[in-house]
């Protein structure tokens, strides 16, 4: 019998290559635009987990990542014709899906070293691999405005909007907190590297609970606030250590920002989503 896989087991090419023939699909019947195909295209080549595949496709209808290739049933066992994909519904259909996944993860894969070639689908056209340009896709730093707008765009994909209760960005991980959808008096926590996974149980949440909108954040003014937070607080050679967005009962959603160097210096402000100080606490005062 097949074993089942944790979400923490590393991920072959193989499974790669079957979520994206899933977001292909999802991008072909219209519940993907153009963006978030692309978007979530991106980010797989970048999964590392099955946990990290799932998350980019557990909100498509008929959705189910393949278990790893070297889960395998006993020998002789007989097929199960309710496991086969449901999307593709004809022979026909199969076979034009089946092309274009095949030119698409094959320029994907053949630019890791370490990946097998993969067999061109009978029909497909040629690609000459040798003529594309190189693939690099870079993970920006959360602390960054950059970064911030990539967890802005991950987050939209995955939940819908841009609405959260708390965020929290370190380096290359962060965390989030939300209301559960259609019951406001719930509170799900998730953390994020490269997608969301829920950290712990629901629990009660006051349904006046204030929240904030990511989109709200002026991306400039992140920015500027970002690269002067150092000289505001005093503390020479420092770099971001984390910053959050969460809601203030007086002043309203503000940006919190940390910063710290290797003297053991540190300091923090707030500021507004324009990016304007609220309040500064420097080192040494």
């Amino acid at each position: 019998m097949a074993r089942p896989y944790p979400p923490s087991t590393r991920a072959t090419d193989a499974d790669r290559a079957a979520v994206l023939a899933l977001l292909d699909a999802g991008y072909a019947d219209g519940q993907l635009d153009a963006a978030e195909h692309r978007m979530r295209a991106e980010l797989l080549t970048d999964g590392r987990t099955l946990g990290d595949l799932d998350s980019l496709v557990e909100d498509l209808q008929d959705a189910a990542p393949p278990r790893p290739t070297t889960s395998l049933p006993p020998a002789g066992a007989t097929p199960d014709p309710a496991a086969r994909p449901r999307r593709f519904r004809t022979a026909a259909a199969a076979a034009a899906a089946a092309a274009v996944v095949a030119g698409i993860a094959a320029f994907w894969f053949a630019s890791r070293g370490d990946a097998p070639a993969l067999p061109a689908a009978p029909g497909a056209t040629a690609v000459d691999l040798a003529a594309l340009p190189p693939r690099v896709i870079a993970t920006p730093d959360l602390r960054t405005a950059a970064g911030f707008a990539q967890f802005v765009d991950d987050y939209r994909a995955a939940f819908g909007d841009t609405v959260v209760d708390e965020l929290t960005l370190f380096e290359q991980h962060g965390s989030v907190t939300l209301a559960l959808p259609r019951e406001p008096n719930r509170v799900l926590s998730y953390s994020y590297r490269y997608g969301f996974e829920p950290d712990r149980d629901p629990s009660t949440r006051g349904v006046d609970t204030p929240t904030v909108d990511l989109a709200d954040v002026d991306r400039a003014g992140l920015d500027r606030i970002l690269a002067e937070a150092p000289t505001l607080l005093n503390v020479p050679g420092g770099t971001i250590s984390h910053l959050s967005v969460e809601p203030d009962a007086d002043a309203g959603p503000l940006i919190s920002v940390y910063v710290g160097n290797e003297f053991d210096e540190s300091g923090h402000l707030t500021a507004t989503l324009a990016g304007e100080v609220h309040r500064a606490y420097p080192f040494g005062q």
